[in-house]
């Protein structure tokens, strides 16, 4: 196997971690969207994204990723605020 299989093969093996921890992030994202609905919260918190940017970003031990970990959180609060609005969405036509 070349070297560059063997890190092809290790990409899969992060890529199907990443997917399992998102899997368990999005079934998060919808009990907190379903307990702001029962508690009359607001849905977005603007302040929250930012907190949880910066506290991540402080994580981040090479400072070359950082950049790049933004567009990753991006899209994953995205992704959860779209879901978010879905499940608002059909509770309103319940």
């Amino acid at each position: 196997m070349t070297k560059l299989e063997l890190c092809r093969n290790e990409i899969d093996l992060i890529d199907e971690e990443i997917i399992r921890l998102y899997e368990k992030r999005m079934e998060i994202v919808k009990e907190v969207i379903n307990y702001k609905l029962d508690n009359n919260i607001e849905i977005l918190d603007s302040s929250r994204e930012e907190k949880m940017l910066n506290k991540n970003l402080a994580i981040i031990s090479k400072e070359e990723y950082k950049k790049y970990y933004k567009d990753v959180l991006t899209g994953f609060l995205k992704a959860s605020k779209e879901m978010q609005k879905d499940i608002l969405d059909a509770k309103k036509d319940d």
